[in-house]
């Protein structure tokens, strides 16, 4: 859930006192409470998430999965867990490293979550927009953030709470546990209480998901067949999958899928209509300007156009655009 700043996209106005720190100050601010969480929270839930719990319990009744995998995730832990929010076994992955040094310190207290002042206010923009700035989350807008404190803060967001965390490894043959003396790390595992208080599994695995990352990992290839066999969320993934270079993980989700659940920056209409019977939310004109050339986007305006049943998404999220957000859940064709 990451996306590039543009022109035209503006900041909200964030009430963090902190936020008004020249960046060189807030580089080397101590990790505080982040100001008025709580009420960022309560407005992020009106917002955003009561509609996207009420849409799933509609739209998605019928995906009765244990899992559910989020490719191109960045720190969006909420998204996933508001859509899905039966499920057990939640799996985010994206290119973005946690500090596993940080993984070993206590965890915040229920109610404290920790942060820089560029992180707090990046939070609090998460809690107005339903997205972070890709400039942010690389450092282009001020210091680089922590992405182990981004995800907890999307945890509290989610309404959920931490148990505990550990570092991940990933082995050769696909199979993700937690990470023994001598091996690599390569994501985190964290033990919640979910919103209702169920216990669930969220784990965050760092891999790199071009052709050439996936090939020059060993075990992704395994990884990213198994973890999307059930429910799949495709959502701000900046239209990599249309791109030839992304083709590994897109044949794996068309093949092995039993629910998809995306935007348009997701997979090509084409192979999406071919193997799923879709149902279309939203209404799809044309996509963001950064996108405007692209077939995939125009394919997906004339599918929109010629479906003869589109229903309202009672809430927003990704790039603003003149025919607003839209999503599509597929389910697999017999």
């Amino acid at each position: 859930m990451i996306f590039l700043a543009t022109p035209g996209m503006t900041r909200p106005l964030v009430c963090l006192a902190m936020s008004l720190l020249p960046l060189q100050t807030l580089a080397q601010s101590p990790t505080v409470p982040c100001a008025q969480f709580e009420q960022g929270v309560a407005r992020y839930q009106a917002r955003f998430q009561s509609r996207m719990l009420g849409w799933s319990a509609k739209a998605l009744s019928d995906v009765k999965a244990r899992t559910a995998f989020y490719p191109f995730s960045g720190p969006d832990a909420v998204t996933l867990m508001s859509l899905y929010p039966n499920a057990d076994h939640y799996i985010m992955v994206a290119d973005q490293t946690p500090d596993y040094a940080q993984v070993e310190l206590p965890i915040p207290a229920a109610g404290r979550v920790d942060g820089t002042g560029f992180e707090c206010q990046m939070l609090a923009g998460f809690a107005q927009r339903g997205y972070y700035l890709t400039n942010d989350l690389i450092g282009k807008n001020g210091p680089k953030p922590r992405f182990l404190t981004l995800l907890h803060h999307n945890i509290a967001f989610a309404g959920a709470s931490i148990e505990s965390q550990q570092v991940l490894h990933l082995a050769a043959d696909g199979a993700v546990s937690v990470r023994q003396a001598g091996q690599a790390g390569n994501g985190v595992r964290f033990a919640l209480r979910n919103r209702d208080g169920r216990p669930v599994t969220l784990d965050y695995l760092r891999i790199d998901l071009s052709n050439p990352g996936i090939e020059k990992t060993p075990g992704a290839l395994q990884a990213m067949t198994r973890q999307a066999s059930e429910a799949v969320l495709l959502k701000s993934a900046s239209h990599l999958l249309q791109k030839p270079y992304f083709s590994t993980l897109a044949d794996v989700l068309v093949r092995q899928a039993r629910w998809i659940t995306q935007d348009e920056t997701g997979l090509d209409i084409g192979p999406l209509s071919a193997q799923f019977e879709l149902s279309l939310y939203g209404k799809f004109v044309a996509a963001h300007p950064l996108w405007a050339a692209n077939e995939s986007s125009r394919r997906l305006a004339q599918y929109y156009a010629t479906h003869t049943r589109n229903e309202d998404l009672p809430f927003y999220l990704g790039y603003e655009k003149v025919g607003g957000s839209i999503l599509m859940v597929g389910r697999r064709k017999p």
